[in-house]
């Protein structure tokens, strides 16, 4: 793994984790790493406050480009390590409000193209668009407003989210629109018999509705109300209603906002994988956004399910290098209609 600020290459760091996210506006990385404040270098680069540009890169692949942001230095009779952190570019916007500058926080008549593109101006980031959602990045809302206490980022994901489009990020610090690709074959089949693989799955039915119904309220400009309700098939015998009201959109996307109220409780469903592997067969860094196939019956799963890998944290230090994977069921991303494969006559 090497670490570059300001382009240039930071040595001899003692360990170092990484936070790959897929529906994240960015990624997160820290290192930990001998300082010497006699040198020149040192000091420019860690320097308190200036938050330098940077990429995280391994095996000549860019994994991160974006800011060092935190710096934390002990002073003890025994030499300490310096810690050092940061994100991906987008990750700003996570901690940034709308600018004063771009107000009024009311968007009529513009598409969530035309509003990235306001927001993102003033920070000098650039986006991109997957064509498999183009089309809905240039519908127009008829009426939208931000929170004037709201971030950038939630902003963005709140308006994305009722079109079904995820927002996630670039190697490149770009942000991206994008649809999560549950379609891929696994890039790994993971089984009981893989030595040093830790698996856990959580279940926390308390936080799942069996019954989920979106209602929209006619707008004042004669925008029609609407209403859609959505089963969940991970919720049986018990009577579990929801009621979430949408914000955004027109009446056409109620079916759609229910589908990703259902999303959103899916993601309770989390099975987490700790493997030493950090590579796929084809020994690239295994990503966000992938597709693994698993069957383990000590962890309730009976037949073999695919699952999508939401994001990854690298681990590495003298000793070994770890991965932990963080995967949910693929149509929490997909919008399709889900398949209990928990159940054991299937």
């Amino acid at each position: 793994m090497i670490l570059k600020i300001k382009n240039k290459k930071v040595g001899f760091f003692n360990s170092f984790t990484l936070g790959l996210k897929f529906d994240a506006i960015g990624s997160s990385f820290s290192f930990t790493f001998y300082f010497d404040p006699e040198n020149d270098l040192h000091r420019d680069l860690i320097h308190v406050g200036h938050f330098h540009h940077c990429t995280v890169e391994h095996n000549g692949e860019v994994l991160v480009t974006g800011y060092l942001v935190n710096q934390t230095a002990i002073d003890k009779s025994v030499k300490q390590l310096v810690s050092i952190s940061g994100y991906s570019y987008g990750g700003n916007l996570e901690d940034s409000k709308i600018p004063s500058s771009i107000y009024p926080l009311q968007s009529d008549g513009l598409s969530l193209k035309e509003i990235a593109t306001k927001l993102l101006n003033p920070f000098g980031l650039k986006f991109q668009v997957d064509p498999s959602v183009q089309n809905k990045m240039n519908q127009v809302y008829s009426t939208v407003t931000a929170e004037p206490t709201q971030s950038v980022a939630s902003y963005l994901q709140e308006l994305a989210s009722q079109k079904g489009i995820i927002v996630s990020h670039l190697s490149n610090g770009d942000i991206y629109f994008t649809k999560a690709k549950t379609k891929q074959k696994p890039i790994i089949d993971f089984g009981t018999g893989i030595p040093g693989t830790d698996y856990n799955l959580t279940f926390p039915g308390q936080g799942l509705h069996s019954h989920i119904t979106v209602m929209k309220q006619a707008d004042e400009d004669g925008g029609n109300a609407g209403q859609s309700t959505i089963k969940n098939p991970f919720v049986i015998g018990i009577y579990r209603p929801d009621i979430k009201i949408q914000s955004a959109g027109t009446d056409i996307d109620t079916v759609t906002a229910a589908r990703v109220a259902l999303s959103d409780e899916l993601k309770n469903i989390k099975l987490t994988i700790v493997t030493d592997r950090w590579e796929d067969i084809n020994g690239k860094v295994l990503k966000p956004n992938q597709i693994i196939a698993v069957q383990n019956r000590d962890i309730l799963i009976p037949h073999k399910m695919n699952w999508f890998i939401e994001s990854i944290d690298l681990e590495g230090n003298t000793n070994k290098y770890v991965s932990t994977l963080h995967c949910v069921l693929p149509e929490v991303y997909n919008l399709e209609n889900p398949v209990n494969y928990f159940e054991e006559h299937l």
